[in-house]
């Protein structure tokens, strides 16, 4: 990806018979997949979502995660988790994502149940983050009520940070 191609927005798209996400438009575009088939990593995050990253992202992501080996225990336990709820996707040529069943499963997405196929994609600049809509719900919620601060903390700012009228 070039600099300023980045993932975002929120798309709904639902699973079909073979378990593949058919990636909309803008997402496609970005990635180019009719030029060949491509591997990514999927991983289950904290948040109950999968993060779907390009092998070099998710390299880097190991290396941080083994570079902050501070504490043996925490670090062995999160490196361990990462690992077996981590799987690799494949993007077929007409943009198609097929993430593993099992994987899906764990971020409450599932293709054999009709009620459980729609999944929100989330761009998160440099990777997408696959949802189930019920957990992308409360995400959201909660993101959204803590916006103002966190983007305070982010940016290094002291002052306490103001809420739109109606904001909550």
């Amino acid at each position: 990806m070039n600099l300023g191609e980045w993932f975002v927005g929120e798309h709904r798209v639902t699973l079909d018979a073979e378990g593949r996400l058919l990636l909309p438009s803008p997402l496609r575009a970005l990635l180019n997949p009719s030029r060949e088939e491509r591997s990514f990593m999927a991983s289950l995050e904290p948040e109950g979502c999968l993060a779907v990253r390009a092998p070099e992202q998710w390299e880097a992501e190991v290396r941080r995660l083994r570079a902050s080996a501070s504490h043996p225990l925490s670090s062995r336990r999160a490196s361990l988790l990462l690992t077996a709820n981590s799987a690799r996707a494949r993007l077929d040529r007409q943009g198609r994502l097929r993430v593993p069943d099992a994987l899906l499963a764990k971020a409450g997405v599932e293709r054999h149940s009709e009620s459980r196929r729609e999944v929100v994609i989330a761009g998160n600049f440099d990777e997408l983050r696959l949802w189930s809509p019920g957990i992308w719900r409360t995400f959201e919620a909660e993101a959204r009520a803590a916006y103002a601060a966190d983007l305070a903390l982010l940016w290094g700012s002291t002052e306490a940070p103001e809420t739109a009228p109606g904001a909550s």
